[in-house]
């Protein structure tokens, strides 16, 4: 594990391995960087493969302040400290986190993909809002659920995204990690209702994207794909048959081909 200075006494872990073009793998909320583990082995040999612990998780300080925007600027660090261009990728959250990076720093990118990003300000500049004002109800009953110490709040958020009666099958271990998680996870919920993209910001920004989502899971996710392959010029959008938000656990070897599939477009 290596740390990068963000000064003011922070600092990002992150974990390094493998030669060749840097690939930069964010994760979601709550995670560590460890998520892409089932990825990794379809990735290897190909890349120089960085994973960072988001502000705040894993082995990584806390930001220096809450949103979404803090957690993009130490990526924006780390991107910056590693020294050549990168392929930079986010999953759910972390597709949010990678986004606001990609914007910080496009001139150190070769391009961005984009995994179920949970980007609720794309529905709003795509005019889904409907779908929006549904989405914002649920997860303010959501992060108001947390907020009272319920025990099994987090369930909720699982369920929404996974489908009904995930959370229960998870292993004890898995759901006593994700209540520890879920004060943390409901801040990153609200930070991504609270995000102010504007349309003009993707418009200009000037590298490839893609976009992927699963077909297997709830509408919200394919929704904010097409919204996003409206707002970014140079994106395409793919879908993973079968998949849902799990996609890294569930399809790890589709998620590393649509990886590829980015960095061939070169």
């Amino acid at each position: 594990m290596q740390r990068l200075d963000l000064k003011n006494g922070r600092h990002l872990a992150y974990r390094d391995q493998g030669q060749g073009q840097a690939l930069v793998l964010v994760h979601g909320s709550p995670g560590e960087g460890r998520a892409w583990a089932r990825v990794l082995p379809h990735l290897e040999g190909k890349f120089r493969i960085v994973t960072p612990d988001l502000p705040g998780y894993g082995e990584s300080d806390p930001a220096h302040l809450p949103g979404t925007q803090a957690k993009a600027a130490a990526i924006a660090a780390l991107i910056r400290a590693i020294g050549q261009p990168v392929w930079l990728c986010g999953h759910s959250y972390g597709g949010n986190v990678a986004l606001h990076a990609a914007l910080e720093v496009p001139e150190a990118l070769l391009g961005l993909g984009l995994f179920e990003p949970v980007l609720m300000r794309a529905l709003e500049l795509a005019g889904e809002h409907v779908r929006l004002a549904a989405a914002r109800q649920f997860f303010s009953d959501y992060i108001a659920e947390v907020e009272s110490g319920a025990p099994d709040a987090v369930g909720t958020m699982i369920d929404y995204w996974f489908g009904q009666g995930a959370y229960r099958r998870l292993p004890p271990k898995v759901i006593e990690s994700l209540r520890m998680g879920a004060a943390r996870n409901a801040l990153d919920v609200r930070a991504a209702f609270a995000e102010t993209l504007t349309r003009d910001d993707m418009a200009a920004f000037p590298v490839l994207a893609r976009i992927v989502h699963g077909d297997a899971g709830p509408q919200t996710a394919p929704a904010i794909a097409r919204a996003l392959r409206q707002l970014l010029p140079r994106a395409a959008l793919a879908a993973i048959p079968g998949a849902g938000h799990g996609m890294l656990d569930s399809h790890p070897a589709e998620v590393a081909a649509e990886i590829r599939a980015l960095t061939s477009r070169a």
